[in-house]
């Protein structure tokens, strides 16, 4: 017979058993230590105990319900209050309108939940109430100006040139000297120029008023600061609950530019005076002419509309408009903004003077995500070479090193923002993007003092300015703010292109978009100042990208480890030997 095995049993072994008991076990300890944590830290949370209710042999139980009761409902008609409020502003209605349709409503469902003998119809309780319609509201005439047009203006630089009556350089108060050009005031000979020095709520006070003086000696100069709603705003700005109402009329200086501007229209006959605003890209022409309308005429540079802008978000051709002086008495200017000032190629210039210039027209513009840049080395050079070494090591906190010593510096920027890959390799390329980005978000705030400048003071019609600045000492204590003093940059000195027609850039695909939200447009500029090269097609050698990557130590290849492999053998007496072999 075969054998019949014997049935298995489902009790466990006690190996199983107290393996179990040892993870229960484990489990609570983990549990209390946790618990111990979390009370260490503040954290404890005291389990609410449940009401046990009012005792039915309470003498006042009657009084204590009703008057929970009645909170309840007080409550209820607070919420409903203020839901009542959010649709009235929602809907532009008024507070008591709101509350009167929905009484209206509360009315119509009763009569449809009464019984009128003919029995209950269940479509009638999902009736649409009657619509009420709101009460006309009493418009009162409003005295806000109409509409100013925007035409199209000039298609040549050379063409505004020659209407122009007055020109209305706007140079960046960061450093205002960059932003002249010989050439364009040589062009503009005979007629009136103006110098706004825009953005001087991003200098100390003490650096606007020494270039003030200095500029003063050859040009009018006026100080300004465009209008609130017309400020550069954060990049990935918080998403605000409430609507916040920008001003539009609050631009410090633009009194004494209408002042200036009257007293030349008294020199001329004409019926209107025409004013080129002219600077280059990102100076804030655009932001200018809005504050002096105080309406949100012409669109304005922002970084985080550039971030994801599917065409240009800076100014590509001229445009016009029309406004009256603020005295009312009858005279008319008609303002022309421009796009960015382009020059002619230099050529016949050493490839270290051409990197130069384009990374000084780079960092001049700020425009666009310049820390996508496929080479970023060479732009921060730029910055380290003309930045003070004092205010570079206070801003980011680092050891010291040498003038200009672009090496050292990015060592210890990376040391610092824990940019190290494997086997201690410095990002250098990763820690030149950081002073970038923060170049282009106004975190790196940085000035100029003009050469060879004195302790001045500002004149009387300026103090009214020069009150709502702050001080040197006052911006470096700020948080958010890397204050370095720069050396102050030169005139330029190169031909401006006069004769080149502005063309009104259309919509952009999404791969050429992409392709701008790169960086590209920064990078493949044109080495001379050109940064609409791409979009002209004009001399496409001239914007060789260079993509000579950053000199970092060569890596070595790991040692080769000796690798022991063990086998066995079977001796001639038939005991096994394990011998080891190295490869």
């Amino acid at each position: 017979m075969p054998q019949i095995r014997k049935k298995t049993s489902k009790r466990g072994t006690t190996h199983q058993r107290q393996k179990l008991k040892h993870k229960v076990s484990q489990g609570r300890k983990k549990a209390k230590k946790e618990a111990r944590k979390e009370q260490a830290a503040g954290k404890t949370h005291k389990k609410s105990k449940k009401d046990p209710g009012i005792p039915n042999n309470f003498p006042y139980k009657d009084q204590i319900l009703a008057e929970v009761a009645e909170s309840r409902r007080q409550a209820a008609e607070e919420k409903q209050r203020r839901k009542n409020e959010k649709r009235a502003a929602l809907t532009g209605l008024d507070v008591k309108d709101v509350e009167d349709s929905q009484k209206n409503i509360m009315d119509v469902d009763v009569d449809e939940n009464q019984n009128d003998g003919q029995g209950f119809d269940g479509i009638m309780s999902i009736r649409p109430a009657p619509l009420v319609p709101p009460k006309k509201k009493s418009v009162e005439p409003s005295n806000s100006e109409p509409v100013i047009p925007v035409t199209e203006g000039p298609q040549s630089l050379r063409e505004v040139l020659q209407k122009a009556d007055v020109l209305l350089h706007v140079v960046d108060a960061r450093d205002p000297a960059a932003g002249l050009s010989e050439t364009l005031f040589k062009e503009a000979t005979g007629k009136d120029i103006i110098l706004i020095v825009n953005k001087i709520d991003s200098v100390p006070r003490e650096s606007l008023v020494s270039w003030l003086s200095h500029l003063r000696s050859t040009y009018t100069t006026l100080p300004f600061r465009v209008a609130e709603a017309f400020l550069p705003s954060k990049p990935n700005p918080p998403p605000a609950s409430k609507k916040i109402s920008l001003k539009l009329d609050d631009a410090l200086g633009s009194d004494a530019v209408w002042q200036q501007l009257s007293k030349l229209k008294a020199k001329k006959s004409g019926e209107e005076l025409v004013v080129a605003l002219t600077g280059v890209t990102n100076s804030g022409k655009s932001a200018v002419i809005n504050s002096l309308a105080h309406a949100n005429l012409l669109p304005i540079y922002n970084l985080n509309s550039a971030i994801s802008a599917k065409g240009p978000y800076t100014t590509t051709s001229a445009s016009e408009l029309v406004l009256e002086f603020p005295d009312k008495k009858g005279g008319k200017v008609r303002l022309i903004d421009t796009p960015g000032l382009e020059y002619v190629r230099a050529e016949g210039v050493e490839e270290q003077e051409k990197e130069m210039t384009r990374a000084r027209d780079i960092l001049l513009r700020s425009r666009g995500r310049i820390d996508r840049l496929k080479d970023p080395l060479f732009a921060v050079a730029h910055i380290v070479s003309r930045a003070d070494i004092q205010d570079l090591m206070l801003a980011y906190s680092l050891p010291a090193f040498s003038k200009g010593d672009l090496t050292s510096f990015l060592a210890g920027m990376a040391r610092a923002s824990g940019l190290i890959k494997k086997r201690g390799v410095l990002d250098h390329a990763g820690a030149a993007r950081i002073v970038l980005r923060d170049w282009s978000i106004g975190k790196f705030a940085r000035y100029t003092m003009p050469l060879g400048s004195s302790t001045t003071s500002s004149s009387t019609n300026d103090e009214g300015i020069m009150a709502t600045l702050k001080s040197r000492k006052e911006l470096r204590k700020a948080e958010d703010v890397k204050l370095v003093q720069l050396q102050p940059g030169e005139a330029e000195k190169r031909e401006v292109l006069l004769d080149d027609v502005w063309i009104v850039d259309e919509e952009v695909s999404e791969d050429e978009a992409d392709d701008e939200d790169a960086g590209d447009e920064e990078a493949s500029g044109d080495e001379d100042g050109d940064e609409d090269e791409a979009d002209q097609g004009s001399d496409p050698e001239s914007g060789e990208e260079e993509v000579d990557e950053e000199e970092v130590p060569e890596l070595l290849p790991p040692p080769k480890r000796k690798r022991t492999v063990s086998f066995a053998v079977v001796s001639a007496g038939g005991k096994r030997q394990r011998r080891t072999g190295r490869s």
